[in-house]
C-alpha cells in the first residue's frame, strides 16, 4: 500500500453569535481538514491546528512542504512518517506552526491504520475504557447567561463544566461562585483564566477560588517563555491547595520536560492538533504517566469539525491517566453536516463507536464549507 494524495483544506461555517475564549472570540467555527489517500483507494481524515483560520500558514505547510515528501511511502509506518516530517521541518521550524502540520497528517494516518486494521484507533493506542466523562465548556459571556448554560447542562447529564473567566478578579469570584451555586456542590467546575493574571493576582484568584471547590485553575499566568512558564507556575503551584493545569500551546514531547521534572502541573493538556498529533500526544500522556499527572487533552473550542474532538477521544479513551473529554456545545460544520455521524454527549459520557478508524466521515456535500478566501477571517 501506498499513499498517493496528501491534502489541507479549511472548512468552516458561520456562527449565529461570536464566541469568546478568554482573549480570543470567534465568529465562524471550522479547521484544516486534512485527508491522506492510498492507492487502495482507502482515505484517512486528519486536523491540523485550532482553526480555519490557520490555512493561510499550515495549509502551505501540508500541501508544499509535507505531501510531496509523503507521496509513494507506506502509510503504516507512521512512526517513521512523524520523524520524517519533524526532520525535514526542523532547520526552519523547530516546534512552531509546521507541529500544527505534522499534526494533521499523523492523525489522518492513524484514522486510516484503524480502517486497514478494521479496529478503531484508540484499540490500537492500547484502550483502556471505551468512553469518557464529558465536561461542558461554555463561552465567555455575561454571568447570567453562563449561570443558565450550566444549569441546563446538569439538566442535559453534564456532571463538569469548565468556566472562563477575565482578568477582573471581582467578577471571576462571582461567576464561579454563581455556577457553584447554581448547579450544586456535586458537580466538577473548573476554572481556565487564558493567562490573564501575574502571578501574585493569579495568587489573589487561586485563594478567593479555594473555598469554592474547583477541581482544577487553568493556566492563570501571563508568560512570555517556557521558563517563565514553569517558574511562575511552580511558584504558584507552591503557595497554593488548588490543582493547576495547562500546557495546550506546548509543542511535542520536548517542551513537557521541565513541566514534569518541577511537578509545575496536576493536569496536563497536550492537543492532538498541535502538539504533534495522536502519536506525540500519546507520548506526552504515557511521560506525565510516569509522573503520576493527570493528562486531560486540549481540545479546542475554535474548531468545530468534529475531527479533533473525535481525536482526542481516542487518545483519552487509549490512556488511563486520562479521565475527562472537553466538549464544545456550540456546534459548527461536524454537526451541520460536514461529518455524516457526529459524536453526541450522552448521560454525560463520550463514547467511541467500535467502527474502524475515528470513526469519523465526511459528507456527501463539503464543497458548502469550503472557506473561499482564508486571509480574511474565514469568511465563507
Amino acid at each position: 500500500m501506498r499513499i498517493t494524495g496528501v491534502s489541507a483544506t479549511p472548512l468552516a461555517s458561520p456562527l449565529s453569535e461570536e464566541l469568546r475564549w478568554g482573549a480570543m472570540a470567534v465568529r465562524v467555527k471550522g479547521g484544516i481538514v486534512v485527508r491522506v489517500t492510498t492507492d487502495e483507494g482507502i482515505e484517512g481524515i486528519g486536523e491540523a491546528g485550532f482553526s480555519a483560520e490557520y490555512f493561510p500558514t499550515v495549509g502551505p505547510i501540508i500541501n508544499q512542504q509535507l505531501a510531496p515528501m509523503l507521496i509513494g511511502k507506506d502509510p503504516r509506518d507512521i512512526g517513521a512518517l512523524w520523524q520524517q516530517m519533524l526532520d525535514a521541518t526542523h532547520m526552519w521550524g523547530r516546534r512552531g506552526i509546521e507541529t500544527y502540520a505534522i499534526s494533521g497528517v499523523d492523525i489522518a494516518l492513524w484514522d486510516l491504520l484503524g480502517k486497514l486494521s478494521r479496529q478503531p484507533v484508540y484499540r490500537l493506542l492500547g484502550a483502556s475504557k471505551s468512553r469518557a466523562r464529558a465536561y461542558f465548556a461554555p463561552s465567555l459571556k455575561p454571568t447570567a447567561e453562563i449561570v443558565e448554560e450550566c444549569r441546563q447542562a446538569v439538566a442535559d447529564g453534564f456532571t463538569a463544566m469548565k468556566l472562563r473567566v477575565t482578568a477582573d478578579l471581582g467578577q471571576a469570584a462571582e461567576l464561579v461562585g454563581s455556577v457553584r451555586d447554581a448547579v450544586g456542590p456535586a458537580a466538577d467546575i473548573m476554572v481556565d483564566a487564558n493567562m490573564s493574571y501575574d502571578r501574585r493576582g493569579a495568587l489573589q484568584l487561586a485563594r478567593e477560588l479555594e473555598p469554592l471547590g474547583v477541581a482544577w485553575l487553568e493556566e492563570p499566568i501571563l508568560s512570555r517563555s517556557l521558563a517563565q512558564y514553569a517558574d511562575d507556575h511552580s511558584w504558584l503551584a507552591d503557595r497554593v491547595s488548588l490543582k493547576l493545569a495547562g500546557g495546550e500551546s506546548l509543542l511535542t514531547r520536548y517542551e513537557y520536560i521541565d513541566l514534569f521534572a518541577r511537578r509545575t502541573f496536576d493536569v496536563i493538556q497536550p492537543d492532538c492538533t498541535s502538539v504533534g498529533g495522536i502519536s506525540e500526544a500519546k507520548r506526552v500522556a504515557d511521560m506525565a504517566s510516569a509522573w503520576n499527572i493527570t493528562c486531560v487533552p486540549h481540545i479546542a473550542c475554535s474548531s468545530g469539525t468534529g475531527v479533533a474532538l473525535a481525536a482526542g477521544l481516542h487518545l483519552i479513551l487509549g490512556c488511563e491517566n486520562a479521565p475527562l473529554v472537553e466538549f464544545d456545545a456550540y456546534g459548527g460544520p461536524g454537526w451541520d453536516g460536514l461529518l455524516q455521524n457526529p459524536l453526541q454527549v450522552e448521560n454525560g459520557f463520550l463514547a467511541a463507536r467500535d467502527v474502524p478508524g475515528l470513526g469519523v466521515e465526511l459528507g456527501a456535500d463539503i464543497e458548502r464549507f469550503a472557506v473561499a478566501s482564508p486571509a480574511q477571517e474565514a469568511v465563507l
